[in-house]
């Protein structure tokens, strides 16, 4: 009888374990995506703008296109620049707050000023991004 129970006691505890281990898991697979939109007309359309996220960078934007990144949950800081890969301290930083299985899209501006050009980022709504992103290109390599 007490090897009954034992056994039963330790399968039990073997069985919550395992369902705690699924679930944490579970909760650390899930990510968000950030989406970077860029369609910023002819002005600023010869070279490529340069994203980062958390200050690493991430892909080489041409004009008219829009590129997925994945993330973890949570805040992250967006940043756009016109050259480097390393993200500048000048370059204007733009915090998303990314939901786990959610995107959250970020269009590049590019403004154009008598002595200086600037770029930014921006969040655009899900609703906003579609529309514009029908007609752009996925560019799934960014480099």
């Amino acid at each position: 009888m007490k090897k009954i129970f034992l056994v039963s006691l330790l399968s039990f505890f073997a069985a919550t374990f395992n369902l705690n281990a699924q679930q944490v898991d579970a909760s650390a697979s899930e990510t968000g995506k950030i989406c970077f939109i860029r369609s910023t007309g002819f002005q600023g359309s010869a070279s490529a703008f340069k994203t980062f996220i958390d200050e690493q960078f991430v892909c080489k934007l041409n004009n008219k296109r829009f590129s997925y990144h994945e993330v973890t949950p949570g805040i992250h800081r967006c940043s756009v620049q016109f050259g480097g890969k390393k993200s500048k301290d000048k370059a204007e930083k733009f915090e998303v707050d990314v939901k786990p299985g959610k995107t959250t899209y970020v269009q590049l501006v590019f403004e154009t000023g008598i002595l200086i050009n600037n770029v930014y980022c921006e969040e655009v709504t899900e609703n906003t991004a579609v529309q514009k992103m029908s007609q752009l290109k996925e560019d799934d390599k960014c480099l």
